[in-house]
């Protein structure tokens, strides 16, 4: 018999399917265990995974129990499912996850076998109910309307940003990708909405004024700027200083405004009570693997998950906050043949031409190779671990390494130096 990391392992060759007709049947199945607590649900094209991740922070800090499912995990399948910020133990896991496999049996005689996203979705909710959390934040796989996760009554809405990405499957203008997205919205909740392109919020308007949405936009209800040696957070309530924030990069500010609103209008929706000194330390002490995250020091080595365009910008903005002079940068770069990823290459010579720019592979169904991008005047290495072993043995300390691309290279660069 199938272990079931077996059976979910064979479940990979199966698509992801984009209706919900399927997946509400196996929630049924399982007695819809998604019911059971308050649901937070996340999209956006990028900064849905360090927005949670600062939610989660702010609930724990506050003496809650908080549930947080994510993708895609950077080790291992345990990873998506965080409870306090922890990844679920191997038991439950197993537990879990047999649960889910004996609903398949039944499930499987009138429908195609679970994909590995429904099983992971469903996995996360039945989870979550177990171990009776007291909110949970459900981060959306692609888009919204049709995504898997979308079978939730959530008590709140987030999409964190709008920007051109799985034109396949979601439309080639803003507009049409917003309609996705807001697909999420349910019925007389509260929305929030982080600094969207103009188009994309009139969207985002349209359907949440359908829906009787309380609507709180970046900017507009709620806004973060710096003051006195850190930043201060502003809405139409209150006003908090924030004195650090523990994740890197300018735009980070924009996912903390995001999550601290959305925070605040839980609590105050639930009536919980909020301590300040709590979300001083929550956003001081948060942390998101393979965002902005420095594995490596003298030379510095820093893993960013830039896996579009709307994301590469935002790493080039942070790399040049460094400045040309102090250090010598140096980029790794490898995508998937399905994204943009010529764009984005010749992005990166454009904006960072005194940077060494250095594409690689790594091993990925779809990963791009040397062929994909033929110019003789950049630097193709075959095999990235010898590479950033030499770098760092042999490169000055004042250098920094940025490791960037997709979330699946991200996940095989951070196997080298977890090891």
């Amino acid at each position: 018999m199938q272990t079931v990391r077996e059976w979910i392992l064979d479940r990979m060759k199966y698509k992801r399917k984009y209706g919900l007709e399927r997946m509400r049947v196996l929630m049924s199945l399982l007695e819809n265990p998604q019911d059971d607590y308050p649901i937070i649900h996340v999209t956006g094209t990028n900064g849905k995974g360090s927005t949670i991740a600062m939610l989660s922070s702010l609930f724990v800090h506050q003496g809650q129990k908080v549930g947080a499912f994510v993708s895609p995990h950077l080790i291992d399948y345990t990873d998506r499912f965080l409870i306090n910020g922890n990844v679920m133990p191997e038991e439950d896991f197993e537990i879990v996850g047999e649960l889910v496999r004996q609903a398949e049996v039944t499930l499987i005689d009138e429908y195609e076998p679970l994909s590995f996203f429904e099983i992971m979705t469903a996995m996360a909710l039945v989870y979550f109910s177990r171990k009776k959390v007291e909110v949970a934040l459900l981060e959306v796989g692609i888009g919204g309307l049709l995504d898997t996760t979308n079978v939730v009554n959530s008590t709140m809405s987030v999409i964190t940003s709008i920007g051109m990405d799985h034109e396949e499957m979601l439309g080639n203008t803003l507009e049409e990708i917003a309609i996705q997205k807001t697909g999420i919205f349910k019925q007389n909740q509260a929305v929030v909405l982080g600094n969207l392109p103009s188009e994309a919020l009139q969207v985002a308007e349209v359907v949440g004024k359908a829906y009787n949405c309380d609507i709180h936009q970046f900017e507009r209800e709620f806004r973060i700027e710096p003051f006195e040696k850190g930043l201060v957070f502003t809405n139409t309530d209150t006003q908090i200083h924030i004195s650090y924030l523990n994740l890197k990069g300018k735009y980070q500010l924009e996912n903390a405004a995001v999550a601290l609103e959305c925070f605040l209008r839980f609590e105050e929706k639930l009536q919980f009570p909020i301590e300040l000194s709590a979300i001083q330390e929550s956003f001081q002490t948060v942390t998101w693997p393979g965002r902005m995250e420095v594995v490596h020091q003298s030379p510095t080595v820093i893993l960013d998950g830039a896996h579009n365009i709307h994301a590469l910008k935002r790493l080039v903005e942070t790399v040049k906050q460094h400045g040309e002079l102090e250090a010598q940068h140096t980029i790794l770069f490898s995508a998937l043949k399905r994204k943009h990823y010529i764009e984005m290459v010749d992005y990166l010579r454009e904006e960072l031409p005194k940077a060494r720019l250095v594409i690689t592979t790594f091993d990925y169904v779809g990963a791009i190779e040397k062929t994909d991008y033929p110019s003789s005047e950049v630097e193709f290495v075959e095999e990235a671990y010898p590479f950033i072993e030499k770098y760092v043995t042999q490169t000055s300390s004042k250098e920094i390494l940025w490791i960037t691309g997709s979330l699946y290279f991200i996940s095989f660069i951070r196997k080298f130096f977890v090891k």
